[in-house]
């Protein structure tokens, strides 16, 4: 586009003696645009979403290299807007909150569980991929061991909210201050914040279906956490449904 502005500016340039006015040029620009938006409007938005597919391709390979973040999220994805690739659908949550989320995750459950989160994903994503390279997601997800570990997480982060309002607020502040920028400026979360009505969808979505599983078989779980660890993570489960 560029190049084809310049010819035109030699040619009127040279048809007025070798030299243009400051209005001149202005004039021929803004003649040029009107004149070609058509016809380069359609390269450029082409050129546009070719770039945002390969965003979104690079976006779905970095969760092939942290599969252990994926299968966490996957308990809440479906409150993110819709995009390429990924599982959202309702847009109540914002992708910008994911860094502060991952920062606050690893705080609580500690570098031990990470470790151990990324070991055994990565054991279970190469279980479920097949040998021309592509992964079976949904298969990952649900794994069985996919979501004791997952479950064995959240048990984790549920007993340090031992002080649920200081836990809850130090949660909130750590993710609006570790937000992604927006896309744009006037992208539809450009100014989204999680606050205390996001943090309530957020904890009870990722907490739903370990909640049941605990309310289901209370006996069992009891077995597995011990009855002090259980005790902090009932009380949590009550805090958070509002109790």
């Amino acid at each position: 586009m560029i190049g084809h502005f310049v010819t035109r500016l030699e040619v009127e340039a040279a048809k007025a003696g070798g030299s243009l006015s400051a209005a001149t040029i202005r004039a021929l620009a803004q003649h040029f645009i009107a004149a070609e938006q058509g016809r380069f409007g359609t390269y450029y938005q082409r050129a546009w979403d070719e770039c945002s597919h390969l965003r979104e391709a690079l976006h779905f390979e970095h969760a092939r290299k942290r599969p252990f973040d994926r299968a966490l999220m996957r308990r809440f994805s479906h409150l993110f807007p819709p995009r390429l690739f990924d599982e959202g659908r309702d847009g109540v949550l914002s992708r910008r909150m994911i860094p502060g989320f991952i920062l606050a995750i690893d705080k609580m459950i500690g570098p031990t569980r990470r470790e151990r989160g990324e070991r055994v994903c990565a054991d279970i994503l190469l279980r479920h991929t097949s040998a021309d390279g592509v992964c079976d997601w949904e298969r990952v997800h649900t794994d069985p061991e996919t979501i004791a570990l997952i479950d064995d997480t959240l048990g984790a982060v549920a007993q340090t909210f031992g002080d649920f309002e200081r836990r809850r607020a130090w949660v909130i502040d750590l993710i609006e201050s570790h937000l992604a920028p927006a896309d744009h400026p006037t992208a539809p979360d450009a100014h989204w914040l999680l606050g205390q009505s996001g943090f309530t969808v957020l904890m009870r979505a990722l907490f739903r279906d370990f909640a049941l599983r605990l309310q289901a078989d209370p006996v069992a779980a009891r077995a597995v956490w011990g009855d002090a660890a259980f005790a902090s993570i009932a009380q949590f489960l009550h805090h958070l449904d509002g109790g």
